[in-house]
């Protein structure tokens, strides 16, 4: 059996095309954990400051396990603290040129506090960090 692959990174660092293309080439199926997420409506509150939904990360993993049971899937999600370390084969962690990802995020329409800490969790190398302690 082909266990699942993961792909955290800051938003923007370019997970999703990666994920799509690796999939598409290789034949594994891609999962976007935020469109998952958006599709059940797998949340437990709003995040005003941040405006964004808050996640429920138990729901997440129920529905996640089910979807990657058999394996071979990339799962695309900014982080990977949450997911139980025996689900994964590899773990990929993104990154950017800041400078790239600033203007990405731009562009994205995200509040001034919003990019300020996205852009502090990929210069202080938070993801990171989490992946190799997961």
């Amino acid at each position: 059996m082909l266990l699942p692959n993961i792909l955290p990174g800051t938003p923007g660092v370019g997970k999703t095309i990666l994920g799509e293309e690796l999939a598409s080439r290789s034949g594994l199926k891609y999962i976007n954990v935020g469109d998952l997420s958006q599709e059940g409506q797998l949340y437990n509150g709003y995040n005003e400051e941040y405006d964004c939904p808050i996640l429920d990360e138990d729901r997440v993993v129920v529905e996640l396990k089910n979807q990657i049971r058999e394996g071979g899937t990339i799962v695309d999600y900014h982080g990977c603290d949450f997911f139980p370390e025996r689900w994964f084969h590899v773990v990929f962690v993104l990154r950017t040129d800041n400078s790239v990802l600033y203007k990405r995020l731009e562009t994205r329409g995200y509040g001034e506090k919003k990019l300020k800490g996205i852009m502090q969790c990929e210069i202080f190398q938070v993801l990171y960090e989490e992946a190799i302690a997961s």
